[in-house]
C-alpha cells in the first residue's frame, strides 16, 4: 500500500483519470488487504489486556503525587512486611540450639566415691569375662581395659591401683540359664501313634567324662534296658558311668541336686515345654550340659523320684543316676516295660558365646545303632552371680550402674564427636558394646532392664548435649517391643515414670518456645519439630508409660495447654515491641497506635502464615491437634481487644486526617493487615462461637467513602491532565497486537487509572456485599462519568481540527486514527468493571438478604452499558463520516459497474471499485485497531450495499446480463470484505439488507419466462401459507389421466363467496385455467356456468384439458382457478383466486388413477392478489422494452384492478 503525501495525512483518494475498460485480469486487491490483515492478531480485541503501566506519561502520574499508584502499592508492602516479619524471627541456616530455650534439667553427678566403685565394677567386669566373643563384641581384654580408662579419664596410676582392687575381689560363681522350650518330631512310641515325653537334664563334670571309659561296665539293670533295646532295633548308650572301683575325687565332683526334670506332655510328638532351669558350674572349660529325652509309659512322679536318686552318698548310685530316675520312680512289675528312651544330646560349656544361642538341637542315640529322631529347642546363657549372702533376683544396684555406665560412654563418645551431636545415631564402638553386654550377662541384668537403662541414659543426656530424635524413638520402640507387665521392680518403675516426665516437661517447654525455637521457615528446624512431636505421641502411647505413669494427663491436652501458653507469651512480647517500634517513626500519638497495630498484624500474619502451612501439618498429622485452630482463636481474641481499645482513642472512623498524605496509605495499610488476618479465619472448622475481629471493616467505612469522593476529583484531574500532556506513543512502545497500531498516552494514562481504582477496590475486598453496594455503585459511575468525559474531550479534539468541516478536501488523517482507537481502548476498560468490581456476587447478596433484586443489576450494569453507549455512539460517529465522505465515489464506481458494456466481465467492472476501496482500506487497517477496522468496513459495506440497491431502483433497466454481472460482482465484493476471516465476519456481512439484494439481483438476472414462472411459485407459496376463509372456500377434485394424457378438473362448489352485488348477494362462476402460458399456450381457458344470488354456489362441473405429463411437471406449473360475479351492466368483479401446484395434483407422479369419485376433495381457500414489492411482477413491469413482460404485467394489473 502506498501513501499519498504527507503520511501522517491518509487522504481518501478519488480515482482522476477517466475510465478505462483493460482486459480480464483478476485484481489483487483482496490479496493484498489479506496480506495487511495477515499482520493484526485476530483476538487482539476479543479480550482486553490492559496497555503496560511503564507507556504512562510520568509527568501526569506527578501531577497528582501518584495518588493511585500508592493506593495500589498497599497490597506488595503488605505482602513484604508479612515476609519481613517471618525473616525477623529467624531465618539460620541451622536450626537454634534446643539447650537456649528448653527447661534446664537437674543433672545427676557421681559422687567421688561411687566412680571409683563404677570403675572398679568395669574392671571387674572386664576380667571375668565369660563366654566365646561373638556378635561383633570385642575379644581383646588389653582393648577393654584401655578403652574403659579413657572413658572414666583414669590416670594410670588410679587404674592399677583401682585393678588392684577389682581383682582381690572373689571370682564370681559361673551359672547356665537353660530353658527347655519345646521339641518337635519326636518319635512314636506308643501305641496310639504318641508319646508322652519329659526330660531329664544336668550338668555332666568334665573330669569324670575325661577318664578312661573301657573299663566301664553296665549294670544288669542297664544290661536288661540294651536287651530290651536291642528286641526294638535300637540300643541306649548309657548317660553316666559306673566304676568297678570306687573313686573319691570323682564323688566329690557331684553336687548335690545335680539332675531336673521337665513336666510329662501326654500324648504328643511336639511337646511345648517353656520350662527354666539354673546350673552352677565349676569348670567352664570342660563341664557339659546333657539332656536326655523319655517316653513316660506310668504314672509316678518323675521329680520325686529324681530329688531321692540325687541325694545317694556312694559312687554306686551316681554311676547309674541317670537312667534310675525315671526306673525307681515306679515299682517292679514282672513283665512291666520301662520308660522308652527318645534321644539325647550334649553341649559343652565352653563353645557358649557370651550373648548366649537359642536354637533347635538335633537329637542323638546311646550309640550308632540307636533309631531316634526330632530336635529340640533350648534357650542356653552363662551368667555369674556373687556370693555376697545377697537375693539373687534383687540386681538393682546392677541396673543402675549399667545405667550409669552407658551415661559416661555417651559423654566419652560426645567429646569424640567432630560433628553436631543432632547427627549423631547414638552408636557406641565396639568395646563399650562388650563392657555392657559383659556388665548385663555377669549382673543378670534382662533384656527389658537394658532396654529401660538405654533409654534412661540417651534421654538423659539428650537434654544435655540435644540428639537425634529418631535415636530416641527407636529407643522406645525397643523398649516398647521388650516389656511386659511384671518384668521391672518397683524401682525401676519409679526411675522409668521419672525418666519419662522429665522429657515430656522438657518437649514441652520447647513447644512453648516453638517459634524461636522451630522457627517455620527453617525445613531442618521443622523436622526436629516433627520427630520431637512423634516421640510425644510414641510415649504416650506406649503400654508401659500408662503402667508407670497411670495419672498422666492425655497428650491432646497437655500440649494444646502448653501451645496457647507459649502463644501468650509470644504476642505479650510482640505487642511491646511494636509499640517501641513504633516510637521511633513518629512522634504523633494517634500515628503510633496505627503504626503498632500494622507491626503487630503482620506479626501475627506472619505467625498464621507459619501456623497453616508448617506448624498445622505436624502437630495435626501427629499428635492429632488442630494446632492452627488453638492458636488463631487464642491470637484473634488478643488482638480483638487491642484493635478495638486502639481504635477508641482514634479519630479517624469520623474522617479526620484520613486523607493527608502518608497517614492516608497507612490507615488502608492496618485495614488490609486486618484482613488478611481475618481471612485467615476461613480455614477454622465450623464452629457457633463468634470471631471478636470478624467485622474489623465497619471501623474503616467512613474513610473508604471518603477515599471514593477524592478518588474521583483526583481521577477527573488525571484526565485532564492526560488529555493536556498527550503525545503519540512509538510505534513499537503502541504495538497492541499489530505494528502501526496507533494510540498515545492519554488512553493508557485513563486504563491505568481505572485500573488501579479497581484493582484497590479488589484489594480491599469488602466482606459485606450488601454493605458494598452503594461504594460499588458510586465507583461504577465515577468512572463511568470519566469515560464520558475523556470520550467527549478527544472528540473535541477532533472537531477543533475540522474533521466535520465540508469545506477543503477530506483527509483521514492520523488524529482519526488516535482518537478512535484511545475511546476504543478506555471503552473495553469500562467494560472490565462487571468483572472486577464483582457485580455478580454483590447482585446475588443482595437477593439473598432482601429477597429481591433492588434494581441493583440494573443499576449497575445500566451505568456500564450507558456509558459503553456513548463511547460506542462516538467512535461510530467518526466512523460513519469516513463512510459517508468516501460515498461519493462508490457511487461513481457502481454507476461504472452497471453502465460498463455487455462484453466486460464482473471481476473487470469491479475493479475500480476494488482498487479504490483497496487503498484506502489497507491505509486504515495499519492504523487502527481492529475492531475500530471492522466498524469503517461495515459502515463502508452499508454504503456499497446501499449503492447497489440505489443503481437497481433509479436507474433504467438493463438487460438481464448487466444485472447478472452485478450479481457476480457482488460476491466478489463479500470475498473482498471478508478477507478469508480476516475481514469482516460473515454474519455481519450477510445481513438482511446484504440478503434482500442479492435476492433483488437474483431476480433481475432472470429471463422474462424464468421470471413469470418465479411469479407463479410466489403465488404457490402463498396459497400454501394462506389459511384465511375471509374470502371463501372453492372445493375441487383432481386427477392426471396417463392413458388419455389428460387433466380431468370437477369444481363441485363454493362457500362464503364475498358479496359484490348490491343485493349482498353474488353471482358467481369459475375459470380454470392452466400457467404459465408459454408452457400452456395451446390450452384454453374454460369456465363454470353462471349462479345467480348466491354466496354458496353448487357447480358440479367436470372438464378435461388436453395437457402432457411434461408440461405439468414444468417448475411454476399451476392451475389457476378464478372465481367471478358476473354483471350485466359493468365489467365482471373478482372475487378471488387460488392456486394448484400441477406436481401435487394425483397421477402427475405417472401412477394410473382410478375410481376418480372415490379421489379425495381439495378445499381451496380463496385469495385476493397482494401486490409484493420488489418482486417478480415489479421487475417484469421494469421491462418496458419486453413485450411478453409488459402483457404478463397488463393481465395481472387488470386483474389487480379488479380486486380493488
Amino acid at each position: 500500500m502506498d501513501f499519498t503525501g504527507d503520511p501522517s495525512k491518509l487522504h481518501v483518494q478519488s480515482p482522476k483519470s477517466p475510465r478505462r475498460h483493460r482486459k480480464h485480469v483478476t485484481p489483487a486487491s483482496t490479496t493484498r488487504m489479506l496480506a495487511a490483515l495477515e499482520g493484526k492478531e485476530e483476538a487482539q480485541d476479543e479480550v482486553f489486556q490492559s496497555p503496560p503501566r511503564e507507556l504512562q506519561n510520568p509527568r501526569v502520574q506527578e501531577s497528582d503525587s501518584n495518588f493511585f499508584e500508592s493506593f495500589t502499592a498497599l497490597s506488595w508492602r503488605q505482602e513484604n512486611k508479612r515476609l519481613r516479619a517471618a525473616s525477623d524471627e529467624d531465618h539460620e541456616r541451622h536450626p537454634p540450639s534446643e539447650n537456649q530455650f528448653a527447661l534446664k534439667p537437674e543433672v545427676q553427678r557421681l559422687s567421688k566415691k561411687e566412680f571409683e566403685l563404677l570403675y572398679i565394677e568395669v574392671l571387674y567386669t572386664i576380667k571375668h569375662k565369660i563366654g566365646t566373643t561373638a556378635g561383633g563384641h570385642s575379644p581383646y581384654i588389653q582393648d577393654l581395659y584401655q578403652y574403659a580408662q579413657e572413658a572414666f579419664k583414669i590416670s594410670p596410676e588410679d587404674h592399677a591401683r583401682l585393678l588392684a582392687k577389682a581383682t582381690e575381689e572373689k571370682p564370681p560363681i559361673i551359672i547356665l540359664n537353660v530353658t527347655v522350650i519345646k521339641a518337635r518330631d519326636l518319635e512314636a512310641k506308643d501305641a496310639d501313634g504318641f508319646s508322652d515325653p519329659y526330660c531329664m537334664l544336668g550338668i555332666m563334670p568334665g573330669r569324670l567324662l575325661d577318664q578312661d571309659l573301657s573299663t566301664a561296665i553296665l549294670s544288669d539293670e542297664e544290661d536288661h534296658h540294651k536287651k530290651e533295646e536291642k528286641k526294638r532295633g535300637g540300643s541306649l548308650r548309657k548317660f553316666s558311668l559306673t566304676k568297678r572301683k570306687k573313686d573319691k575325687t570323682v564323688k566329690e565332683l557331684l553336687p548335690a541336686k545335680l539332675i531336673k526334670t521337665t513336666d510329662v506332655k501326654p500324648n504328643t510328638v511336639n511337646p511345648v515345654w517353656e520350662e527354666k532351669f539354673r546350673f552352677d558350674l565349676d569348670d567352664v572349660k570342660n563341664d557339659r550340659l546333657h539332656l536326655d529325652i523319655w517316653d513316660h509309659d506310668e504314672e509316678f512322679n518323675v521329680i520325686d523320684a529324681a530329688k531321692k536318686l540325687n541325694e545317694v552318698q556312694s559312687m554306686k548310685g551316681l554311676g547309674r543316676y541317670f537312667k534310675q530316675v525315671a526306673q525307681s520312680a515306679r515299682p517292679r512289675i514282672k513283665g512291666g516295660d520301662v520308660d522308652d528312651f527318645l534321644g539325647c544330646i550334649t553341649v559343652p560349656i565352653k563353645d557358649l558365646p557370651s550373648t548366649g544361642v537359642e536354637k533347635y538341637f538335633q537329637l542323638h542315640g546311646r550309640s550308632s545303632k540307636s533309631n531316634v529322631q526330632g530336635e529340640i529347642k533350648l534357650r542356653l546363657q552363662l551368667a555369674t552371680r556373687e556370693d555376697r549372702g545377697l537375693d539373687e533376683d534383687d540386681n538393682w544396684t546392677d541396673v543402675r550402674q549399667h545405667e550409669d555406665l552407658i551415661c559416661l560412654f555417651i559423654e566419652h563418645e560426645v567429646r569424640r564427636l567432630r560433628e553436631s551431636t543432632s547427627s549423631w545415631n547414638g552408636s557406641l564402638p565396639r568395646a563399650a558394646t562388650t563392657i555392657l553386654h559383659q556388665h548385663a550377662i555377669q549382673g543378670d541384668v534382662t533384656d527389658v532392664q537394658q532396654a529401660v537403662c538405654r533409654w534412661m541414659a540417651y534421654s538423659r543426656k539428650h537434654m544435655e548435649y540435644t540428639f537425634s530424635y529418631e535415636l530416641l524413638l527407636q529407643l522406645l520402640e525397643s523398649l516398647d517391643l521388650k516389656w511386659t507387665p511384671d518384668s521391672l521392680s518397683r524401682e525401676e518403675e519409679q526411675c522409668l515414670n521419672e525418666s519419662f516426665t522429665t522429657l515430656k516437661d522438657y518437649c514441652m517447654s520447647l513447644i512453648k518456645k516453638r517459634r524461636e525455637v522451630y522457627p517455620y521457615s527453617n525445613k531442618h528446624a521443622l523436622k526436629r519439630l516433627d520427630n520431637m512431636v512423634r516421640v510425644l505421641v510414641k510415649i504416650y502411647s506406649m503400654k508401659v508409660f500408662k503402667y508407670v505413669c497411670p495419672f498422666a494427663k492425655d497428650l491432646h491436652s497437655e500440649i494444646n495447654t502448653v501451645a496457647k501458653r507459649g502463644t501468650l507469651e509470644w504476642y505479650e512480647r510482640i505487642i511491646h515491641l511494636s509499640k517501641k517500634h513504633s516510637k521511633r517513626h513518629t512522634s504523633d500519638q494517634e500515628e503510633d497506635i496505627i503504626y503498632s497495630l500494622i507491626d503487630l498484624t503482620n506479626c501475627l500474619n506472619a505467625d498464621m502464615y507459619g501456623a497453616i502451612h508448617e506448624y498445622q501439618k505436624i502437630f495435626n498429622q501427629v499428635a492429632n491437634l488442630n494446632y492452627f485452630s488453638v492458636t488463631y482463636r487464642h491470637l484473634e481474641k488478643l488482638l480483638g481487644e487491642e484493635f478495638t481499645e486502639c481504635m477508641k482513642k482514634t479519630s479517624f472512623s469520623k474522617g479526620n486526617k484520613v486523607m493527608e498524605g502518608v497517614l492516608g496509605t497507612t490507615y488502608f495499610e492496618l485495614y488490609l493487615a486486618l484482613q488478611e488476618f481475618c481471612n485467615y479465619g476461613q480455614h477454622l472448622p465450623d464452629s457457633p462461637e463468634p470471631l471478636q475481629i470478624e467485622q474489623y471493616y465497619i471501623w474503616f467505612r467512613f474513610a473508604v467513602t471518603q477515599w471514593i469522593s477524592v478518588a474521583q476529583v483526583r481521577a477527573v484531574h488525571r484526565i485532564h491532565k492526560a488529555i493536556e500532556l498527550d503525545k503519540l506513543l512509538s510505534s513499537k512502545a503502541a504495538d497492541v497486537g499489530s505494528s502501526g497500531t496507533k494510540f498515545s498516552t492519554s488512553a493508557v494514562d485513563v486504563c491505568c487509572c481505572f485500573s488501579q481504582i479497581s484493582e484497590f477496590w479488589r484489594q480491599l475486598d469488602w466482606p459485606d456485599l450488601v454493605d458494598a453496594f452503594p461504594m460499588v455503585l458510586k465507583l461504577t459511575k465515577d468512572m463511568c462519568d470519566c469515560a464520558k468525559i475523556y470520550a467527549d474531550s478527544i472528540h473535541q479534539k477532533l472537531i477543533d481540527k475540522g474533521y466535520y468541516d465540508d469545506e477543503g478536501q477530506f483527509d483521514v488523517t492520523e488524529q482519526l486514527c488516535i482518537t478512535i482507537n484511545n475511546i476504543e481502548q478506555v471503552r473495553r476498560a469500562l467494560k472490565q468493571l462487571p468483572e472486577t468490581l464483582n457485580f455478580v456476587n454483590i447482585q446475588h447478596a443482595i437477593e439473598q438478604n432482601e429477597g429481591g433484586e433492588l434494581g441493583v443489576k440494573s443499576n449497575l450494569h445500566a451505568t456500564v452499558k450507558e456509558a459503553d453507549q456513548m463511547m460506542l455512539s462516538k467512535i461510530q460517529r467518526v466512523v460513519d463520516h469516513v463512510a459517508d465522505k468516501m460515498r461519493p465515489d462508490i457511487k461513481s464506481d457502481v454507476f461504472h459497474l452497471n453502465w460498463a458494456p455487455e462484453s466486460v466481465p464482473a471481476d473487470e467492472a469491479l475493479e475500480d471499485l476494488l482498487k479504490y476501496l483497496d487503498s484506502n482500506l489497507l491505509t486504515l487497517n495499519q492504523h487502527l485497531l481492529k475492531s475500530n477496522f471492522d466498524r469503517i468496513l461495515q459502515s463502508i459495506w452499508v454504503e456499497v450495499l446501499e449503492e447497489f440497491k440505489d443503481v437497481l431502483v433509479t436507474e433504467e433497466a438493463r438487460k438481464p446480463v448487466i444485472y447478472k454481472r452485478m450479481y457476480d460482482a457482488l460476491e466478489l465484493l463479500v470475498d473482498f470484505f471478508h478477507a478469508n476471516e480476516k475481514g469482516l465476519e460473515m454474519k455481519k456481512i450477510t445481513s438482511e439488507q446484504y440478503l434482500e439484494l442479492k435476492k433483488l439481483l437474483a431476480l433481475y438476472k432472470k429471463d422474462t419466462s424464468k421470471l413469470i414462472t418465479i411469479f407463479y411459485e410466489e403465488k404457490l407459496k402463498q396459497q400454501a401459507e394462506f389459511k384465511s376463509k375471509e374470502y371463501g372456500v372453492l372445493s375441487v377434485r383432481m386427477c392426471y389421466r396417463n392413458e388419455t394424457q389428460t387433466m380431468f378438473v370437477e369444481i363441485l362448489n363454493a362457500k362464503d363467496v364475498i358479496p359484490l352485488d348490491a343485493n349482498g348477494f353474488s353471482d358467481p362462476y369459475v375459470l380454470v385455467q392452466f400457467c404459465p402460458e408459454h408452457v400452456f399456450h395451446d390450452v384454453p381457458v374454460q369456465q363454470t356456468s353462471i349462479q345467480k344470488k348466491t354466496l354458496n354456489p353448487v357447480f358440479d362441473e367436470s372438464f378435461e384439458f388436453n395437457v402432457s405429463i411434461e408440461q405439468c411437471r414444468q417448475r411454476g406449473a399451476v392451475l389457476v382457478f378464478t372465481v367471478m360475479d358476473h354483471d350485466y351492466v359493468f365489467q365482471n368483479d373478482f372475487a378471488g383466486e387460488a392456486y394448484v401446484d400441477l406436481c401435487n395434483i394425483p397421477g402427475v407422479d405417472g401412477q394410473d388413477i382410478s375410481g376418480f369419485d372415490a379421489l379425495a376433495i381439495t378445499a381451496l381457500p380463496l385469495m385476493q392478489p397482494k401486490h409484493k414489492e420488489n418482486g417478480a411482477l415489479d421487475i417484469l413491469a421494469s421491462r418496458v422494452g419486453d413485450k411478453e413482460a409488459q402483457e404478463f404485467v397488463k393481465k395481472r394489473s387488470k386483474v389487480e384492478e379488479k380486486a380493488a
